[in-house]
């Protein structure tokens, strides 16, 4: 059960994560500003869940640490990352990193959508264009 609400703890920080994206360009909007509160109760709620449950959390931060990003990002790399809509990888620029959560908030270049996506699908923008170029060039039937 604990290792549930972690998940579910991560997923409201990363909601969170993007109402506050959205709450910059867009300060006065009041839906997005109770949303932001709601996340912040929830998010509070769960931690006190997590505190309560027994030790089997340790075992679940374990096993998390082994998945650490091999690269070190910062704020304003441009990476690959995975868009959520299609499963494509593109070429993005980090906007803010949450190390807590192990996610980053990226900015699609070209496109100007933004998601939030965990450090770990990000990849170095070389990678990521040799993947797409070598998938790009398979004959295609007519």
């Amino acid at each position: 059960m604990s290792e549930d609400l972690a998940k579910q703890l991560a997923s409201y920080k990363a909601q969170l994560q993007q109402v506050e994206a959205a709450l910059s360009g867009n300060a006065e909007n009041e839906d997005l500003l109770k949303l932001k509160k709601d996340l912040q109760e929830v998010i509070e709620l769960t931690k006190d869940l997590l505190s309560t449950q027994p030790s089997e959390t340790l075992t679940s931060s374990d096993s998390s640490a082994s998945a650490l990003p091999s690269h070190s990002w910062k704020v304003g790399d441009r990476c690959m990352a995975i868009w959520s809509e299609d499963g494509q990888c593109y070429e993005a620029e980090i906007e803010e990193i949450d190390e807590e959560n192990g996610t980053a908030a990226v900015t699609f270049a070209g496109y100007g959508n933004a998601e939030v996506t965990p450090l770990f699908n990000l990849k170095p923008v070389e990678e990521g264009r040799k993947a797409k170029e070598d998938s790009g060039n398979k004959p295609m039937s007519k």
